[in-house]
């Protein structure tokens, strides 16, 4: 399971926000990193698995976020990590361009996922792509969106009815955190900061962006559902690493 959320606060400013959920087997990922990527200064944790992400930010106030798509066809053979997607079009100045680079990439050998970015184009909306396994879709999405390959109808439907009473009593500008750190000890496998027997959530990362700042707030989440380990970035023009994806 994975949840995000977000919201414009205008067309100048947004905020996303993104529950990581992993097995508990899975490595530890690694805090936030500055990297140029093709010129560009980015952001994005890194998975310790496959080396790519799943969410990034830049320096153009491009965000982008990816979301396992459980209900799509996985492709047969060796599979290519999906967070590597992320890492390749995380360089990208629009959720045009993001449209452009991800319709030219080959997906056969990636799982199914959700790709959603978000920019500063004034539009105030999600772009949205799913790849199937087979196709890739595009759409426009609404918040919240999630992800789970357990309980999904039962997560779906508690987590929007979630969102939907937050929101009615809560200013949008505390509603972001007061979702993803949700925890019903009644129904932690449904939850926003989920707990199965198998899976929890790792992460939590909030993304702030506006004309002259993108900032990234990354927590580390343990076994009890508690901050264990936070820090704050934002995507300078110096101490980054040079890792060109297209070049």
């Amino acid at each position: 399971m994975c949840t995000l959320s977000w919201t414009y606060h205008n067309r100048d400013h947004y905020e996303v926000y993104f529950n990581r959920d992993e097995q508990r087997t899975r490595l530890a990922a690694i805090e936030p990193q500055d990297l140029i990527l093709d010129d560009t200064n980015c952001l994005m944790p890194i998975d310790s698995v496959g080396g790519g992400s799943w969410i990034s930010t830049n320096q153009y106030g491009v965000t982008i976020c990816l979301l396992n798509y459980y209900q799509g066809q996985s492709p047969q053979g060796t599979l290519t990590s999906r967070g590597l997607v992320v890492k390749a079009l995380a360089s990208s100045g629009s959720s045009l361009a993001v449209n452009v680079r991800l319709s030219e990439m080959d997906l056969s050998s990636c799982a199914p996922f959700t790709l959603v970015s978000f920019d500063l184009s004034g539009s105030k909306q999600a772009n949205a792509w799913t790849w199937d396994g087979k196709e890739l879709q595009q759409s426009v999405v609404n918040t919240p969106v999630i992800s789970a390959s357990k309980h999904f109808q039962a997560a779906r439907r508690y987590r929007i009815e979630l969102y939907e009473r937050l929101r009615q009593s809560n200013d949008k500008q505390h509603l972001g955190v007061l979702f993803h750190l949700n925890r019903d000890k009644d129904c932690p496998h449904l939850s926003p900061l989920m707990s199965r027997d198998d899976a929890r959530t790792v992460s939590f990362t909030s993304v702030s962006v506006c004309a002259d700042k993108q900032e990234m707030h990354y927590q580390s989440i343990d076994d009890a559902g508690c901050i264990d380990f936070e820090i704050v970035k934002k995507c300078l023009m110096t101490n980054m690493t040079e890792q060109g994806v297209f070049k």
